[in-house]
């Protein structure tokens, strides 16, 4: 009885400038709030300088801290690369990228996806694409050209969610990336670039995340084996 009342409560006023509503804010903020943390060696760190320097550490090492600036030479596999993309498809690869691509790829941007370390979503390019159109298909344009990404464009937020409800270390929190819209039509522009020759370039063995594929028949095939094991009348591919 207690709990029905208290949601109507929270529908008739829930958004009001009440103590209703300052009380739930106040009990979020707590809740999404990391009091203590224990460090590599096991000692529980406090304060709140040091549990943000503990997920610093953490994340430098598992991502990289530093950027790197060495480039490979990959020309030594030429003579071994097959050249199984045509010279077609290959200038469709390097051709340059359309306004109407650029806004294909913003527009298949949900809406309610978070935005990245700038502030603005998706229902803002959306809503003042008539005015910033041209100039957001400029800066994607630049990048195809210049092969250079500006770090405020690269720049991710890292959202940590609990995995568990009460937890323990660093590791029970799963990274979320928020990427700024950007960069987020620059992903989507290469991806619908190399779409049409995915099926050409990834071994038949990869089901996911390629158009006509699917993970689950790798997940029947693995069935189809294991199961083949246990029979002894018959001859194993695998000891």
């Amino acid at each position: 009885m207690l709990q029905q009342r208290a949601k109507i409560q929270w529908l008739k006023g829930g958004d009001q400038c009440t103590k209703i509503f300052f009380r739930k804010v106040a009990m979020r903020r707590a809740a999404q709030r990391i009091f203590q943390i224990p460090d590599a060696h096991g000692n529980l760190l406090t304060e709140a300088s040091a549990v943000e320097a503990e997920f610093v550490r953490f994340y430098e090492e598992l991502l990289g801290g530093q950027r790197r600036t060495n480039h490979l030479n990959i020309g030594y596999l030429r003579p071994w690369a097959r050249h199984i993309v045509s010279l077609e498809e290959s200038e469709a690869l390097t051709c340059q990228v359309t306004r109407e691509e650029v806004k294909v790829a913003l527009f298949d941007i949900h809406e309610d996806k978070a935005p990245g370390s700038d502030g603005y979503s998706s229902g803002f390019f959306k809503a003042a694409w008539p005015i910033i159109g041209d100039e957001l298909t400029r800066a994607v344009q630049d990048f195809f050209i210049s092969g250079k990404l500006l770090k405020q464009v690269n720049a991710t937020l890292l959202s940590l969610i609990p995995k568990v409800a009460a937890p323990q270390g660093v590791t029970d929190f799963r990274p979320i990336a928020c990427c700024n819209v950007v960069y987020k039509i620059i992903t989507k522009v290469i991806v619908d670039c190399m779409q049409p020759i995915m099926g050409k370039v990834v071994s038949p063995s990869q089901n996911a995340f390629v158009p006509g594929r699917r993970i689950s028949s790798n997940i029947l095939l693995a069935q189809e084996l294991f199961s083949g094991y246990n029979r002894q009348d018959q001859p194993l591919g695998v000891r």
